[in-house]
């Protein structure tokens, strides 16, 4: 799957190890959403302490607000979540009332294995009503397999009743064409190892989601040729050098580095799971970072969407 089919998806699902930019593409692929015309709402799955604030200056809250024009955000947490969920399933106001007063009830519901992650998907699905399109920053890679593993087990073991019911729509959804998850990497042996063990397991699973494209965030495009990069070798080597001798040296050490990095990454991605990989350059090294982690995503959307247009005109 190209860029430009993965982007026009309804529900875009987001995983992979922590730290390696997940919360950024998923706010660039929002961006992207509402620059082509989309209503468009990237969703936090239950967190504590959003990272779409730093980004946009505003906190998201349950109900979707709006951040800017075409694109809104929310974090999905149980509690809220919980009563939308009892709302469709039980449709009837004083039962729901009386399950939400019921303090063991209340217990058991928190207690209950894969109750929060069918709850929070459930929720997700139900937003595409709303949406015409829905990013979801899902949790990091062992979490989301646990996350996306529940409504299989919930629709396998709840074989009748409105459990079955909500599990069998939102497996629906998953399995659904225009329903699509991307895996965030790095440029780095440890994250890429991750990666496509991740890609092993969501294939593994009982759900039909499909995952056609990488994002491989923080690359660095070659600039130096191979004669260079021995130069560069040959004066590290050198010891009779001042310090700022040194210190361009190293710099020229770290770059060479990120671009076989970068090289060796693609190159296994490509080999080992055979999908489509979307590099990101380093943002903010043309002066991004002035602007905070706002102008970086925005930095972003707008290499999301160069490459969509050159896809289209393919």
């Amino acid at each position: 799957m190209r860029l430009v089919d993965f982007a026009e998806c309804r529900l875009i699902l987001l995983t992979g190890k922590g730290g390696t930019g997940k919360t950024s593409v998923a706010a660039a692929l929002g961006h992207l959403g509402a620059m082509e015309g989309r209503r468009t709402l990237v969703v936090e799955v239950d967190s504590q302490r959003s990272a779409l604030a730093e980004i946009f200056g505003v906190t998201p809250s349950y109900e979707p607000i709006e951040l800017s024009e075409g694109l809104w955000g929310a974090n999905l947490v149980f509690g809220p979540a919980l009563v939308d969920w009892l709302d469709e399933t039980v449709r009837a106001a004083k039962i729901v009332k009386l399950i939400l007063a019921n303090q063991m009830v209340q217990v058991f519901l928190e207690a209950t294995p894969g109750a929060r992650e069918l709850v929070i998907l459930s929720k997700v699905v139900s937003l595409l009503e709303e949406f015409d399109q829905v990013v979801v920053d899902m949790p990091a890679s062992g979490h989301a397999i646990n996350l996306l593993k529940v409504p299989t087990t919930a629709a396998r073991l709840m074989r009748t009743g409105p459990i079955h019911e909500r599990a069998s729509d939102v497996l629906a959804t998953l399995g659904d064409s225009s329903t699509a998850l991307g895996i965030i990497a790095l440029p780095e042996e440890m994250v890429v190892n991750e990666t496509v063990e991740l890609y092993s397991k969501v294939r593994q699973l009982g759900c039909q989601v499909q995952v056609p494209l990488v994002f491989l965030n923080r690359c660095a495009a070659p600039t130096m040729t191979e004669d260079e990069h021995m130069l560069l070798e040959r004066l590290s080597d050198l010891e009779d050098v001042d310090d700022d001798v040194k210190e361009v040296l190293r710099a020229g050490r770290w770059d060479a580095n990120l671009e076989r990095a970068t090289a060796d990454s693609l190159g296994r991605l490509h080999g080992e799971i055979g999908v489509g990989v979307v590099p990101f350059p380093r943002m903010g090294v043309l002066g991004g970072f002035e602007g905070g982690p706002k102008r970086v995503v925005e930095q972003m959307a707008s290499a999301l969407r160069r490459r969509v247009l050159a896809e289209r005109s393919t």
